[in-house]
């Protein structure tokens, strides 16, 4: 009888050690886990922040994304939404304390392109001026941005991304080729690495002039208001 007591006893320690290591264990995993959760947060909240190419200048940039006016005929009615090209020149492309001002769309819109007498792909357009390349940094690997001489005049060119050029041409060799983009035709000006969608503001597969579109003409609300149309303004480096 007693060495079945003792058998007893030891079974019973094992047990409450099993059953100690197992809360252990949860409490190990559970503390594990919340760490986890905490980093997914915080690393959430830094890519919307943290610099990195092509918006290496992140901590420098003011966004103007919208705007409202009012009108003493409308009562208490107001318009709200993005601006015209004619506003965001006016307003801010005539400031002296800004180091750049560059005004394109808001975000990118699906659109088809394709060679002749192939089947159409979809990408991701936006639409700038020339400023905006020296706004944000984007590696080339052919090519060149469009300059103020070809957005002036509303040359028909675009700047593709590495991935779409290959998926037109099979190459990324394509400097001065012709595609057409919602079949209208294109001279391909430059091509970028891929930009990943975490750089909202510069994400794009293809960039365009808005004025080879027409859209710095689609207002409303006396010229006012425009479409989807964002403005950057990075400030001037400190100097010592």
């Amino acid at each position: 009888i007693s060495l079945g007591l003792v058998g007893s006893e030891m079974c019973i320690r094992d047990s409450l050690h099993v059953i100690i290591n197992r809360n252990r264990c949860r409490k190990v995993k559970n503390t594990a886990l919340a760490i986890f959760l905490i980093m997914l947060v915080v690393m959430m909240q830094q890519v919307k922040v943290a610099p990195f190419a092509p918006e290496s200048n992140r901590d420098r940039f003011l966004h103007v994304k919208s705007m409202s006016i009012s009108n003493s005929n409308w009562g208490d009615g107001t318009s709200n939404g993005p601006m015209s090209v004619q506003t965001a020149r006016e307003c801010f492309q005539s400031l002296k304390t800004p180091e750049a001002v560059t005004i394109y769309t808001i975000f990118p819109v699906s659109t088809p392109v394709s060679l002749p007498g192939k089947p159409a792909v979809s990408v991701d357009l936006r639409q700038t001026d020339d400023i905006f390349w020296h706004v944000f940094d984007f590696s080339f690997i052919n090519g060149k941005p469009y300059d103020k001489a070809v957005f002036d005049a509303g040359q028909p060119v675009a700047v593709l991304t590495e991935s779409v050029a290959r998926s037109l041409f099979g190459t990324t060799e394509v400097t001065g080729r012709e595609f057409l983009l919602s079949h209208a035709p294109y001279r391909v000006a430059g091509v970028v690495k891929d930009v990943s969608t975490l750089a909202d503001c510069a994400y794009g597969q293809v960039w365009v002039p808005y004025t080879s579109t027409g859209m710095d003409n689609e207002t409303w609300n006396d010229r006012h208001m425009g479409i989807c149309l964002l403005y950057t303004s990075p400030s001037p480096r400190d100097r010592g």
